[in-house]
């Protein structure tokens, strides 16, 4: 009983050594309604989540301690999101237009020169990112 009281307590610390995150993405309080949320955790692992229309992001599992944050918001109708067109197929349908985008500084995309930093604690965290 003594082991399996250690290894019940030992997984428990390993539990506590991550936590998920959610919160809202706004610019000037206006929230994004396309994107991603990426978190780089203490153990230099990158972790993602998309962006819902209304704003919130969650990310799962980013490691305990400081973490640097990016946030992108590409243009979703732009090239990089076109489905290729395979020879003797019909052209894809463009993809449906997002109500609502904005474009945000570039600034705040590049986790290397990340401008935004939250520490993570064990369990939930909630952050949420007002971009200026």
């Amino acid at each position: 009983m003594g082991a399996a009281m250690l290894l019940i307590m030992f997984a428990g610390a390993g539990c506590a050594r991550q936590g998920d995150v959610t919160g809202k993405v706004t610019q000037n309080g206006k929230a994004l309604v396309w994107g991603t949320v990426q978190f780089e955790g203490s153990d230099h692992l990158i972790k993602q989540g998309n962006i819902d229309p209304d704003g919130t992001y969650f990310v799962e599992g980013v490691a305990t301690g400081e973490a640097k944050v990016a946030v992108s918001s590409i243009n979703p109708q732009s090239a990089d999101f076109q489905q290729r067109r395979g020879e003797g197929r019909p052209p894809p349908k463009p993809r449906p237009v997002v109500k609502g985008w904005f474009p945000i500084s570039e600034q705040y995309s590049d986790l290397s020169k990340a401008k935004l930093s939250y520490t993570i604690k064990g369990g939930q965290n909630k952050f949420d990112i007002d971009l200026k």
